[in-house]
């Protein structure tokens, strides 16, 4: 216990001290001294730029190209050592990665990463982790994972060293990486019509890949490609890939020479991210001939090997509930001059096509709708009765 007197000289000292004026610290005030910080923040946001520009960054490239889209990352975190409004350029640069091409680049998905600073993030005691420790910074990283996983791009052990490094292990982002590599290469190539990476941007090959995935069921289909300049009074000069097999070619040649058979489309079938319209030919519907209407009816048994009636085989892969389909093909224009030269072109092979009649059955691809107002209607309905007085 202090002594009264000790006490009491403790108090008249503090008191003093209190009274004293604030000492000067290399020509400034004390307050001042102690909010060096916040100058020297807000001399760094006057040598920096605006936050707007730096998100506009991405819209007023001249170029959409890989190496101008790291060139916008590496100018970011050099001119920007506190990484102020890190998450807003994040969200941006997450946006245009479908235009600058490098949405399934995964060395580009690290460099976006790295733009979050490193320990800043770690939760350091059990609330902190319960709570979601910076959960604006955590929700981004978790976009960023959604769309590597939208574009099948797998991520690497360096990725995850880089999550721990900036959020600690016990963030949702780590779960979130953990669930990836466990079902991302499980799945990776389930896939039966893989497609070559990089994704070639030649429509004809697409198409190849595309007759290719539709023709599949049956092994003896074979792919060939017309020119239409080959054929006489075509218009159109383009190229055509068309899939039939030699058990199509059979059914053909056993169709009926009175019965049309159509040419129907243009259907879409997707290879990656393009989408390849493509064209049918087919044929009516066959009637069943079932031999015994009810199989299961015992009053009157048959026995197949000594009735005198014939068997009925199972129909082919081709021949299906709405059709039989006789070959399918696909067009660099999609018009209905290229399908009159593909017509053509089987016609060398396949000789019936000369007599049986085809049918053209086509979808138009103008699908707007016109509106008429009733108020307009009313005026063309006065107008036309006024032409007709004058002319009477």
């Amino acid at each position: 216990m202090l002594s009264r007197i000790t006490r009491t000289i403790l108090a008249s000292s503090a008191t003093a001290l209190l009274r004293q004026p604030l000492r000067k610290v290399e020509g400034r005030s004390l307050s001042r001294a102690i909010h060096t910080s916040q100058e020297r923040c807000k001399k760094d946001e006057k040598d920096s730029k605006p936050s707007g520009l730096v998100l506009h960054v991405f819209a007023n490239a001249e170029s959409r190209e890989r190496k101008a889209y790291l060139d916008i990352l590496r100018e970011y975190k050099t001119n920007n050592e506190m990484r102020r409004g890190h998450v807003e350029f994040i969200q941006v640069a997450l946006k245009y990665m479908d235009e600058f091409g490098v949405n399934r680049d995964l060395a580009v998905y690290k460099a976006v990463l790295d733009v979050l600073p490193k320990g800043k993030f770690v939760p350091r005691n059990y609330f902190q982790t319960i709570f979601m420790h910076y959960p604006k910074q955590q929700h981004v990283a978790i976009d960023l994972l959604c769309k590597m996983e939208h574009n099948c791009v797998i991520p690497d052990l360096e990725m995850q060293e880089m999550l721990l490094n900036i959020f600690g292990m016990q963030a949702l982002v780590l779960k979130k990486f953990w669930r990836m590599m466990y079902w991302m290469p499980k799945f990776a190539n389930l896939n039966p019509w893989p497609c070559p990476t990089p994704v070639p941007k030649d429509p004809k090959v697409l198409a190849k890949l595309a007759m290719n995935k539709i023709s599949s069921i049956d092994v003896q289909t074979e792919i060939t490609e017309f020119k239409t300049k080959d054929v006489e009074d075509a218009i159109d000069d383009t190229w055509i890939v068309s899939v039939m097999s030699s058990l199509q070619e059979e059914l053909l040649r056993k169709q009926p020479l009175d019965t049309p058979i159509f040419v129907e489309g243009p259907y879409t079938v997707w290879i990656a991210d393009h989408c390849i319209d493509y064209f049918i030919l087919k044929g009516a519907t066959k009637e069943k001939n079932n031999v015994y209407q009810d199989p299961d009816d015992v009053s009157d048994i048959r026995i197949p090997f000594w009735d005198k009636k014939e068997i009925i085989l199972a129909p082919t892969v081709h021949e299906q509930n709405d059709g039989t389909y006789f070959g399918m093909c696909a067009t660099g224009t999609s018009t209905k001059d290229s399908l009159l030269s593909w017509i053509r072109c089987l016609q060398e092979k396949n000789p019936v096509l000369t007599i049986i009649p085809v049918v053209f059955k086509l979808i138009s691809s103008t699908r707007e709708q016109f509106y008429i107002d009733s108020n307009e209607s009313e005026n063309n309905i006065l107008q036309t009765k006024d032409q007709q007085k004058d002319t009477n």
